[in-house]
């Protein structure tokens, strides 16, 4: 009896000790919880859903389950750890902009961290904007679109307008990218202006395309989201990272659509080029009286058009001529853009050689077009030329050089001595006068060679240095991004910028965290610094203290070296190319 009394109280006591351990498990076991800052909003506002568990956590919750109704513009973290009394507090915390891509009742999901599970919330949208005030954001922030024609041929320039208007100011602006199917989008201009409304100023962001369908039927320009951030005064107790609080908008634009119609049925047989101006010009290396056998001629044509593309540009077919060779290089291409649309030119070089004397007449050039100013289908010409060789059709061809190309495009090339023909007298053997023409003919292969040689290597070289000019200039805008975010002391848009910067310097690298920018840097500078951008990210310091200078400093000093040793290396590859 006693020995069961025993037995009783110890799997009494070992029962009173589970719960215990249970109890004390689930005291320890973090607790999440989901909020909003809104709960009853308009179709182009935004809310902050704010996840929260009091728990040190490296894991993160998936949001995927809100991109059915919400679009997520922005996503951060923060961890925080506090010892009070010697006790340690953690909590983690994401913060999420949302915006809802359509009108109802819209559900955020509950999630899942660590086992700890939040509520699903309701958020009720309206078409209607829920700002409760005389003058609201998206009254005084607008946007507006206009095309230049309802009614297009294919291929023909139509001109888009995108407007963003705003009597407030703003810290963020972003226009979603213009895509079209069927359809060619060239970004023209972006520019900004003031104006008055009402007797109130307002500035105009006012950003251009040229769209050039590729189909006939109808094309629809969609409506486009330009994302704005209103600026608000500092609210202490809204931000727990005691940040510049904005209110987020999206605006629409319109849908626009566009009947575009077939080419007509009389340009069947020639180019289809619609364009509003369409212009032929030509320049010669050397007067076209007296040129010499054997010595190239240089003649160049120049495509202007108002309304095309240089890559909607049709070369010009060269003729055949007994008694000319015609050596064309490669074409030239290049397009202006401003407000007004695309200016495409076409720069057409071709060398002509004479093989014997005598009279030639090149035919005139007619290039049919259509105008779409007139609706009419227009002719651009150049006139026949007639071109004058000295010696006659018997006369043997002077041997063609390198140096004969080379001075082919100055009037002050001395006369090369003529082989001396044959006569009853002085007469050579018949195979001595076969070498010699074989000699002249390949020695004209060689020169005409040599000579397309080094304008492919020129254009080579002119290329290596427009892509040269382009990547600077990207590193300059890259550049002034991060600059910008260093002054503005936000540290967010700061990591942003120095990731993308960190991606310009090396594109072969994958760069997701600014631990690997320490690693492929190798300086302790530039490590500690990075860490301390973290540790302000991820935590619940001020960010205003924050002083990006020193980071900006060294990451400076890098760049400069960077970009000596580029020139270097390009110095050496060049060296190495021509020694």
């Amino acid at each position: 009896m006693f020995t069961k009394k025993i037995t009783h109280y110890k799997v009494i006591r070992t029962l009173l000790l589970l719960g215990m351990l249970v109890i004390a498990s689930l005291a320890q076991a973090g607790s999440l919880t989901a909020s909003v800052d809104r709960d009853d909003i308009g179709l182009r506002e935004t809310l902050t859903l704010t996840l929260s568990i009091d728990d040190s956590t490296k894991n993160t919750p998936d949001f995927s389950g809100l991109k059915n109704d919400f679009d997520i513009l922005s996503n951060q973290r923060s961890s925080s750890t506090k010892v009070f009394n010697g006790h340690r507090e953690s909590t983690t915390d994401w913060y999420l902009t949302l915006a809802p891509k359509h009108a109802g009742t819209l559900l955020i999901p509950s999630f899942n961290v660590d086992n700890a599970v939040s509520d699903a919330i309701e958020v009720k949208v309206s078409q209607q904007n829920q700002t409760q005030q005389s003058d609201s954001d998206d009254e005084q922030v607008k946007t507006s679109i206009s095309i230049s024609k309802n009614s297009a041929y294919v291929q023909e320039q139509i001109l888009v307008t995108i407007k963003l208007i705003t009597e407030v100011n703003l810290s963020q602006a972003d226009m979603e990218p213009l895509e079209i199917k069927n359809a060619v989008v060239v970004n023209l201009d972006q520019k900004q202006y003031q104006t008055t409304i009402n007797e109130k100023p307002h500035l105009v962001v006012e950003t251009s395309f040229a769209v050039f369908p590729q189909e006939s039927g109808d094309i629809t320009i969609p409506s486009l989201t330009y994302t704005v951030a209103v600026d608000n005064m500092r609210s202490v107790w809204g931000d727990p990272f005691g940040r510049n609080r904005s209110n987020i908008l999206r605006l629409k634009t319109d849908e626009q659509h566009i009947s575009v119609k077939p080419a007509p049925a009389q340009n069947a047989n020639t180019t289809w080029q619609p364009a509003k101006q369409f212009s032929l010009n030509e320049t010669w290396s050397s007067s076209l009286d007296h040129l010499k056998i054997g010595e190239p001629v240089t003649r160049t044509i120049t495509i202007n058009t108002d309304g095309l593309t240089a890559g909607q540009i049709a070369p010009i077919q060269n003729p055949s001529i007994d008694g000319l060779t015609f050596y064309p290089d490669q074409a030239q291409t290049k397009d202006n853009k401003n407000a007004k649309g695309v200016q495409g030119t076409r720069t057409e070089t071709i060398a002509i050689v004479p093989n014997h004397g005598g009279d030639f007449t090149l035919p005139a050039i007619n290039v049919e077009w259509w105008n779409t100013a007139t609706q009419k289908m227009e002719t651009a010409s150049l006139p026949e030329k007639i071109i004058h060789v000295l010696g006659d059709a018997s006369t043997t061809p002077t041997v063609l050089t390198p140096q004969n190309l080379a001075s082919s495009n100055t009037d002050d090339t001395k006369e090369l001595p003529l082989p001396p023909t044959s006569n009853k007298e002085n007469s050579l053997p018949y195979w001595i006068l076969i070498i010699t023409g074989l000699f002249v003919l390949l020695s004209i292969a060689l020169a005409t060679y040599i000579w397309k040689l080094k304008k492919q290597i020129h254009q080579l070289h002119q290329d290596q240095h427009d892509r040269d000019i382009a990547l600077q200039e990207k590193e300059k805008d890259i550049w002034d991004t991060l600059k910008t975010a260093a002054n503005n002391k936000d540290a967010s848009a700061f990591r942003k910028a120095v990731l993308g910067w960190a991606s310009f310097q090396w594109p072969t690298q994958k760069i997701n965290t600014l631990d690997d920018i320490a690693k492929l840097g190798k300086n302790d500078e530039l490590t500690a610094a990075l860490k301390e951008l973290d540790e302000i990210l991820y935590s619940d310091h001020e960010n205003d203290n924050w002083d990006a200078s020193h980071l900006l400093k060294i990451m400076n000093e890098f760049r400069k070296q960077k970009k000596t040793a580029n020139k270097s290396s390009t110095l050496k590859t060049l060296y190495s190319e021509h020694s």
